[in-house]
């Protein structure tokens, strides 16, 4: 099968390192290289490889239990299939029930638990860091963008996106959320692995996928590669977690060695959850910089961005601002500033595309990001009952936030009017 994983031994990583990642430093594209461990021939065979458990419930869905229906919420309907089914046919639901639900030996719940900590207590900085990061520094990869495209409606509506991201992010801030299946991040994460399935399953047969070798440089293609493969989910574990952790280190908040241990833990564990591979789950922030350093070598084309696009679609978030300000914060001073973060965070050399001018690290908003994550996210952290107070106001305004937005759904696959025009002709219509 297509979502077959390619049965290769992969070196570990090195327990003990004597290079640290340095996580005030962006490093330039003359930097980036393969290794042993994540070669080209390596990077390439994750390419063609999806998520065989999950796969095989979506495969199933499809042809034996009437079609792929609400797979913002598969979970449910495996759950129920696993319990009707009571012969072998409902086999292919316990097993991932199960598998889904089994602890790991490497995990440390206490780690874990303190990496949610870390995360609820620098929420703020991090919903900066993954809009520049994730949402706009994506962008730099273009088949894991076309094919987000393709696979719901960001182009129609962006800040929905947003919300349903973080949303999703949210559901990691409250310790003790994510080890066990049932809890609330682990069923966060376990549904868009679900939803991922679906998408792998429908996209080929969709006919969105038959213009890709025209929309995205021929270099970056693999043979066979399907949607949303394994690299391009443990890139976006790597943004969601060394990219992030690099942000926030450039906007002045220095965690501690331990804080960032347990923070890579977190991630190792929400992409287990995903169903990312083994090889490429970090067990250290130096081996997620080796693959992410190499996979941004293998799948990164910064000139490939959409400069355009990409500055209408900031630009809706700038306008939100000054919406919801009532006019408080200008147009021009947000933009400005988002403008500013992209780079800065990004690195100019990685956002070529977007042809926005890099006004230098003296610019005012560098100097406010690094001024306000000192304050709050490196010293008051470490004052008396300062974490504390921070943690407990934080979960406080997720709570309220989940309550006005209600559950998230994920990506609406295939409903966005805007699809066809930004990737080129409409595709004919498929159902799931």
């Amino acid at each position: 099968k297509f979502t077959s994983c390619p049965d290769r031994t992969m070196p570990r990583a090195v327990a003990s390192r004597k290079r640290r990642t340095d996580l005030s430093r962006i490093p330039r594209r003359s930097d980036l290289k393969y290794t042993d461990r994540f070669s080209v021939e390596k990077l390439s065979a994750f390419r063609i490889c999806g998520d065989p458990l999950a796969d095989d419930v979506a495969n199933e869905l499809h042809e034996r239990h009437g079609g792929l229906t609400k797979i913002h919420d598969l979970l449910t309907t495996v759950r129920a299939k696993a319990a009707e089914c009571t012969g072998p046919e409902g086999d292919v639901f316990r097993k991932f029930l199960a598998e889904s639900a089994r602890v790991p030996d490497w995990a440390d719940r206490e780690m874990i638990e303190r990496g949610q900590r870390v995360h609820t207590i620098h929420t703020p900085f991090i919903g900066l860091s993954l809009f520049a990061g994730s949402l706009v520094g994506g962008a730099q990869y273009p088949v894991a963008s076309v094919v987000t495209v393709l696979a719901g409606n960001i182009t129609t509506d962006p800040l929905r996106r947003l919300n349903e991201t973080g949303s999703l992010l949210q559901a990691l801030a409250f310790p003790g959320s994510l080890v066990d299946a049932g809890c609330e991040a682990h069923e966060s994460l376990t549904k868009v692995r679900l939803l991922h399935a679906a998408l792998r399953n429908w996209l080929p047969r969709s006919g969105r996928l038959q213009r890709l070798p025209e929309i995205v440089p021929s270099r970056i293609l693999v043979e066979g590669e399907v949607p949303i493969n394994q690299q391009d989910l443990a890139i976006t574990l790597g943004v969601f977690c060394y990219i992030n952790l690099r942000s926030m280190r450039r906007m002045n908040i220095i965690l501690s060695s331990q804080d960032i241990v347990a923070y890579v833990q977190m991630w190792r564990y929400a992409g287990y959850v995903l169903g990312i591979h083994n090889d490429l789950l970090p067990e250290t922030l130096e081996a997620q910089e080796e693959f992410m350093l190499a996979s941004m070598l293998h799948q990164g084309v910064p000139d490939f961005i959409d400069g355009d696009a990409t500055k209408k679609f900031i630009n809706t978030f700038a306008q939100a601002a000054n919406t919801g300000t009532k006019g408080l914060l200008s147009f021009e001073r947000v933009q400005d500033f988002l403008f500013q973060m992209i780079v800065y965070l990004n690195g100019a050399e990685h956002t070529t595309g977007m042809e926005i001018e890099d006004k230098g690290d003296t610019h005012w908003s560098v100097r406010f990001v690094r001024t306000f994550g000192f304050l709050f996210g490196t010293a008051m952290p470490r004052l008396p009952l300062g974490e504390t107070a921070l943690f407990h106001l934080h979960q406080f305004g997720i709570r309220r936030q989940q309550r006005l937005r209600g559950t998230p759904v994920g990506h609406g696959a295939g409903t966005g009017a805007d699809v066809s025009r930004s990737v080129g002709t409409r595709p004919p219509p498929a159902r799931l």
